[in-house]
């Protein structure tokens, strides 16, 4: 499919209510009722900027952000778009990898410093999720980490506007969050000792 935007083929794929239904159903173990129809649009790094792709969804939130971060760094905007959206009131939360803190570039100390609640998931292996549910209805999701290098690799990243979707992913990261540690500083957390 030829996109009219330079830089930009997003996909944007109708799926059916009963396909999003088993995604959501086996998301959170649990079925109820069948979900309607989903938007998905699709990113593909390097031939696109899934990073701007990212941060358009983030400047659309109203209300919550929850962030699913393996690798999270300064510099690709993402980080970025974050603070602007907790600063004009949305409530952006953050579960990230144990290992992500004490990155070079980590985007965990601004966001930190500027008071967004952050935990850091030490019971998984890693905590490769890349994800954010935003505002109840739409998610993002695939391999694309948020960070700058990730520009350069063979990603992608899924924008799914369906509530079912998004409340299945809430769920494991509300799920993900009861098992985490509440960060507070990097300096007490990248010790050796304190993972």
């Amino acid at each position: 499919m030829t996109s009219t935007r330079p830089q930009s083929n997003r996909l944007p794929i109708r799926l059916c209510g009963c396909l999003l239904f088993v995604i959501a159903a086996t998301l959170t173990g649990v079925a109820s009722a069948a979900a309607p129809s989903a938007t998905v649009e699709t990113c593909f790094a390097p031939e696109n900027d899934c990073a701007a792709f990212a941060v358009g969804a983030i400047d659309r939130a109203e209300r919550e952000i929850l962030v699913g971060a393996y690798g999270l760094t300064t510099g690709a905007g993402i980080v970025e778009a974050l603070l602007r959206a907790y600063q004009r009131g949305v409530g952006v939360k953050l579960i990230a990898d144990k290992t992500t803190p004490c990155g070079r570039n980590s985007g965990i100390d601004p966001l930190a410093s500027a008071g967004v609640p952050v935990w850091i998931d030490h019971n998984a292996r890693i905590a490769h999720a890349k994800t954010m549910v935003i505002d109840g209805a739409v998610t993002l999701n695939g391999s694309y980490n948020w960070t700058r290098g990730a520009a350069a690799n063979s990603e992608d990243l899924n924008l799914v506007a369906s509530a079912a979707v998004a409340g299945a992913y809430a769920a494991h990261w509300r799920d993900r969050q009861a098992l985490s540690q509440r960060f507070d500083r990097r300096e007490d957390w990248c010790r050796a000792d304190a993972r």
